[in-house]
């Protein structure tokens, strides 16, 4: 259905605003309110959900399986005449695409259908999908997800679509369906290969896994490598803004380099794909020589007009044609793209800039740990102090006192955490992200109750 109501939208010129339905209902009450949205359209799995909208022209809900479509089925079945929609122009508004709110509240991202239109050719050129592949979808289509959904109609391959990820459903329908391709974000790679652990299942038919979204650790790329040997590997970076269009890619050709010769390289986002480019800018915009830290920013015809209703917002991420992506990078002098962290969460600690994933990376590569989250929180002595949430692997355990004195033989002094807490599990977002900022928010308030 979502597939469907996704070109259909497009096609009749009327502008798609994706709910993602893992946000509780006040946040998709206050999405179709900021939208203005005139129509909601929801699976009945959802009703209670979207049961408090009123938008304009109202509710239509649709039941489980093809022969049982409720109204949603009766809008199929409607043989009227259609209305002859004249076909949009580029330059028309395809999407409102919300961001996750990983760095705080959901933001409106406009997208042109000559943006969307755009992402999807350059993209197909560099991803090397054909039409014998299976893609299996593991993200909710509310998002730049919907762009994945679109392939199979360009490329002419098949779509596997997941109701909801769960790590051992996605390895059932890899074997079942003879999936080839899918993507993946961090938290995914770890489930996956931790249920793969418990009970493996035969994926030989897959070839691929993309990966970005996030931040990934080297040691759960080297994970992923060795439970699904064989497959190509690729990590691609890029960000709601950018209409669904990636920004650098780390090819195969880059992994096998790296696992070979220097895992440095995984570290790395890759370098610019075709149809973007990509420099390094300081606070004033003026770009950084290769090696130099500063804010990420792209150019291309992919990237979105601005934040719906925002424009002070839009003003301040747009700066001579370019978009300010909120992450710190930096570029090498071959053109590969090192993501540092989004900029509002660099800690600064005793006067010295540390950067999370720097921790992060280093923690991640400790054999009992499943998932970490670095941050910075106030402290009187270093103004930050650096913070660690870690997540133990199933079956092990983590020592606060062990993880800092092991941080202690591979970072500089003022890099180890101070505080070390042991969670079961990180606050996730609509997609399955880690919530930094979330985190951060709540380690505040336990130390302000105490």
């Amino acid at each position: 259905m979502q597939v469907e109501v996704l070109f259909a939208t497009a096609r009749m010129g009327a502008i798609r605003v994706g709910l993602n339905y893992r946000h509780s209902k006040g946040d998709i009450e206050r999405l179709v309110e900021h939208s203005e949205a005139k129509l909601v359209i929801a699976a009945d799995d959802f009703v209670d959900l979207v049961s408090g909208c009123s938008p304009e022209f109202g509710l239509i809900m649709a039941g489980d399986g093809q022969g049982n479509l409720g109204e949603y089925a009766e809008a199929l079945d409607f043989d009227a005449p259609l209305p002859d929609f004249p076909r949009p122009k580029g330059s028309d508004i395809c999407q409102i695409c919300y961001t996750t709110g990983s760095t705080g509240n959901p933001k409106g991202a406009i997208w042109r259908h000559s943006g969307v239109l755009a992402v999807l050719g350059f993209s197909q050129l560099d991803l090397k999908l054909n039409e014998d592949d299976v893609f299996l979808h593991c993200l909710p289509a509310a998002g730049v997800p919907s762009i994945l959904c679109m392939w199979n109609v360009t490329l002419g391959f098949t779509n596997v679509i997941m109701p909801a990820f769960e790590p051992g459903l996605a390895l059932d329908l890899i074997e079942k369906h003879n999936c080839t391709s899918l993507l993946f974000i961090p938290t995914m790679i770890t489930g996956v290969c931790e249920e793969y652990d418990k009970k493996p299942r035969d994926v030989s038919s897959l070839r691929r896994i993309y990966y970005g979204s996030a931040s990934t650790p080297p040691a759960l790329v080297r994970r992923a490598g060795e439970v699904f040997k064989g497959i190509e590997l690729e990590q691609v970076y890029g960000s709601t803004e950018g209409a669904g269009g990636w920004y650098t890619k780390l090819s195969h050709a880059d992994h096998q380099w790296a696992l070979e010769n220097d895992e440095n390289l995984l570290s790395s986002c890759g370098q610019p794909m075709i149809h973007c480019r990509v420099r390094i800018v300081d606070e004033n915009g003026t770009p950084l020589p290769p090696g130099e830290v500063g804010e990420i920013s792209v150019s291309g015809d992919f990237v979105m007009d601005g934040y719906l209703k925002e424009p002070e917002m839009t003003e301040k991420v747009f700066k001579d044609g370019w978009l300010l992506t909120g992450d710190m990078g930096r570029l090498d002098e071959k053109g590969y793209l090192y993501l540092v962290d989004r900029k509002q969460f660099m800690i600064i600690t005793g006067g010295y800039n540390v950067y999370p994933i720097e921790v992060e990376n280093v923690i991640a590569a400790h054999s009992a740990t499943l998932e970490v989250c670095v941050f910075g929180v106030p402290d009187d002595k270093w103004g930050e102090a650096i913070h660690v949430a870690v997540v133990p692997r199933s079956g092990h355990t983590i020592d606060p006192d062990e993880l800092r004195e092991w941080c202690r033989g591979k970072m500089s002094k003022f890099k180890v955490p101070k505080t070390v807490e042991i969670r079961d599990q990180l606050i996730r977002g609509a997609t399955g992200k880690i919530l930094k900022r979330a985190e951060l928010d709540r380690r505040v308030k336990m130390l302000e109750a105490d």
